[in-house]
């Protein structure tokens, strides 16, 4: 064995520098994730409230239909809720059982019920439809609230509210909501805009997307899960 040859040490490992520098692309690569993952839920949630809502108002409808029994969904802006209600006896409130109910975002992150500014026309129903009318609520679950009450009848059709709490002059009429994210330099104008109209003569309910990169005036399109996620292109 040459004794003049150079031994290696058999404890080889990083150094300081090179540990320093794998922890910092670490970081890096982590910050551009959390970025993007962030960015990425933003643009889903205007659509994860439409779908939730939209699931009510079926269940509203599918109920109302097999149990013929009138139930009422109520978008409650005032205590941030929805809410399906089995009206039970219509002529008594004492009976009303709320099924489910869900939470409403904040209006700074996605906004329930008034149309934005920058959109003026509501999607293309063979009839129009008219945006929801949020009236101070005749029922005891959300007396005074600003409420949109749509009550699915027996029958098959939806009325509104009425001029009392259990219903009196209540009338056949459906109602779009509008469901949009705000712009975050003009906050009453809309990045992503989803709709859910309602027709009072059917109880049918349906779900649209508006997309400006369409070449139409009425750039809202039925919403098949197949459209693309994200804010607006163009104006």
């Amino acid at each position: 064995m040459d004794k003049n040859r150079p031994q290696i040490s058999g404890e080889s490992g990083f150094s300081v520098m090179e540990l320093l520098m794998v922890l910092a692309i670490i970081l890096v690569l982590s910050s551009l994730s959390l970025f993007y993952l962030t960015a990425h839920q933003a643009l889903y949630k205007p659509d994860e409230q439409a779908l939730l809502i939209t699931d009510l108002f079926q269940e509203a409808r599918q109920k109302s239909l097999t149990q013929r029994e009138t139930h009422r969904l109520e978008i409650n802006r005032t205590r941030k809720t929805v809410r399906l209600i089995d009206e039970n006896t219509p002529a008594t409130v004492d009976d009303d059982a709320v099924i489910r109910e869900i939470n409403l975002l904040e209006d700074t992150v996605v906004t329930v019920g008034v149309k934005p500014g920058n959109i003026d026309v509501n999607p293309p129903e063979p009839l129009p439809v008219p945006d929801a009318n949020f009236l101070p609520s005749n029922y005891p679950t959300s007396i005074g609230d600003s409420v949109a009450t749509f009550r699915f009848m027996a029958n098959g059709t939806v009325t509104n509210g009425g001029n009392t709490a259990t219903g009196t002059g209540a009338v056949v009429t459906g109602g779009t909501v509008h469901i949009w994210s705000p712009n975050k330099n003009v906050q009453t104008d809309a990045d992503i805009a989803r709709s859910i109209t309602v027709i009072g003569s059917s109880g049918s309910v349906r779900l649209w997307e508006y997309d400006r990169s369409l070449t139409t005036t009425n750039k809202w399109k039925d919403s098949r899960r197949s459209g693309t996620y994200g804010g607006f292109t163009g104006n």
